[in-house]
């Protein structure tokens, strides 16, 4: 989202500078941000991306990543599953999550870095749970914005099925982005597992998932493609640092 040249961004990922802390404590005019992981995953995911981050600046005091107490969706989200966590249960520990981190920073608003399921909390957060008053900036790698399949008969309820009334809804009306925030989504121009026209990744070989190789970008974001990555690289590698 930042404006300055792709090369010089990348020199500066691939090539940590010294920064004093003080001095991106007290100048730093960028909102704190909040990294959110996906299904199954940890917080762990995303310390390479805050290194990054730190050592181009950011004070590593505005840089917090989220552990989900439950990451592993339900089968059926309106079911409880022992162990696992509903799409609401996610947007609740975010949003208390969020509302910590302004705590400790003392800011009005935060930016949220989502990768995978993780969009999907985000986007409740900002859509259904007041999050829009709380977040400037949204970006989400990988999303399964519009699930990982399209199917009135397999995966019924589950949060990552294109045709559940959660993606329904969040994905409703003329743009599929809240309004004041600014969003924008990283996808792989191919090989993301997760965003694919058969269904051979998600166990269901030669059959059509009925969405395309797009489905994580949203009407209404910023969207960009990174040509060869895969459903991780498009959030914690170098080229999503360049991008975010």
């Amino acid at each position: 989202m930042l404006t300055f040249p792709k090369d010089l961004w990348l020199c500066l990922a691939l090539l940590p500078m010294t920064v004093s802390p003080l001095l991106a404590q007290t100048q730093s005019p960028d909102p704190p941000i909040v990294f959110m992981h996906g299904n199954g995953d940890t917080a762990a995911l995303w310390l390479t991306q805050i290194w990054r981050f730190e050592s181009n600046g950011y004070a590593r005091d505005r840089l917090f990543a989220i552990d989900m107490k439950y990451p592993v969706a339900r089968a059926v989200d309106a079911t409880p599953q022992e162990g696992r966590s509903s799409t609401t249960e996610a947007m609740v520990q975010l949003s208390a999550f969020v509302s910590e981190a302004k705590r400790k920073t003392g800011v009005d608003k935060v930016a949220l870095v989502g990768n995978s399921r993780g969009a999907n909390a985000i986007r409740n957060y900002v859509k259904n749970g007041g999050g829009s008053a709380h977040v400037s900036h949204v970006v989400l790698g990988g999303g399964v914005n519009h699930g990982v399949r399209i199917s009135e008969t397999v995966s019924v309820g589950s949060e990552f099925n294109g045709a559940s009334e959660f993606l329904k809804q969040l994905n409703s009306g003329p743009d599929e982005v809240v309004a004041g925030v600014r969003f924008m989504t990283i996808r792989s121009d191919r090989f993301d597992k997760f965003a694919q026209p058969d269904g051979r990744f998600i166990g269901s070989a030669g059959k059509p998932t009925g969405i395309t190789y797009d489905a994580p970008a949203l009407k209404g974001a910023e969207n960009v493609v990174l040509a060869g990555l895969d459903h991780r690289e498009v959030s914690f590698g170098p080229m999503a640092f360049v991008e975010t």
